[in-house]
């Protein structure tokens, strides 16, 4: 199976301002009255209360949770594998959040902050200064979300004016890194898996209270689980069916109520999670 051809590499960027700002004379004055070296202590002002900008740290914690479930690991910059089969339900998601961010941030422009901004000398006090609060047109820059979207890279694509010994070695580079790098994404898959699997054996086979999202995540991890099988593994495969057949359908109530059907899901969960350990063996 060709990676280049049935993937590509997302990266994700989110900018936000913090609404914090160094107040460098308050730290000269902190450091100074306690007889402190001068760079022992930063005093940070939150120039608006913390609160005003919730909206947007969760709208943001959305759209980086659904592009962490989705993906794999891919370089040491922030990129990631996606899937050519869940680019559209991706990208169509990551639409919607992304609206949902920028809603956030013109609700907090355009009433949070212009509110805050007003009562900030009353609420800072003697750390109030003016020139802290940004207008509102150069705060909404502060404010972005960009998803890159490009293609796998691969040897065939290294093109330079080398001698042919010396292309032919790069070439050979690129390819190891890139099925390092693809061995590094299917074993996230199977840690992913024997993470939410083991969480949902260790619930089931305890008489305690356990949250819907234990049985919810695993549902949800094994139905994207079909995409993230980027390399076709054909042991992946057959744990997915084998979860599929024998854990997927128990609701919630069920294995709340009835101890028998607890007693079922946790035996085949902590067998099928016994046969994750031994194909984990391969990526130690």
């Amino acid at each position: 199976m060709s990676i280049a051809n049935n993937t590509m590499v997302v990266n994700l960027q989110i900018s936000m301002w913090s609404g914090y700002k160094l107040d460098k004379g308050m730290s000269q004055r902190v450091t100074t009255e306690a007889k402190a070296d001068s760079d022992a202590a930063r005093v940070n002002k939150h120039i608006v209360p913390k609160e005003t900008l919730k909206e947007i740290v969760s709208a943001a914690g959305s759209l980086r949770t659904h592009f962490y479930d989705r993906t794999l690991p891919w370089g040491d910059n922030g990129d990631r594998l996606l899937p050519r089969l869940s680019y559209a339900e991706f990208v169509q998601e990551h639409g919607r959040l992304e609206q949902e961010f920028n809603n956030a941030v013109d609700n907090f422009i355009a009433e949070k902050y212009l509110a805050a901004r007003d009562q900030a000398e009353f609420r800072m006090g003697e750390m109030f200064k003016a020139e802290d609060y940004p207008e509102a047109e150069q705060l909404r820059r502060r404010f972005s979300v960009n998803l890159d979207v490009h293609g796998v890279p691969t040897g065939h694509d290294f093109r330079v004016d080398m001698d042919t010994q010396t292309v032919d070695m790069l070439r050979q580079q690129i390819e190891q890194k890139n099925a390092e790098r693809v061995s590094m994404a299917i074993r996230d898959v199977w840690e992913r898996l024997s993470e939410v699997l083991t969480h949902f054996a260790n619930k089931m086979g305890e008489d305690s209270v356990f949250r819907d999202s234990t049985v919810r995540n695993l549902e949800e991890l094994v139905e994207m689980l079909p995409a993230l099988n980027v390399t076709n593994d054909p042991a992946l495969t057959k744990i997915c069916q084998d979860i599929t057949d024998t854990i997927i359908g128990y609701q919630p109530k069920d294995l709340r109520k009835d101890s028998a059907v607890r007693q079922a899901a946790a035996k085949e969960s902590r067998r099928i999670a016994d046969q994750m350990a031994s194909f984990m063996g391969a990526f130690q």
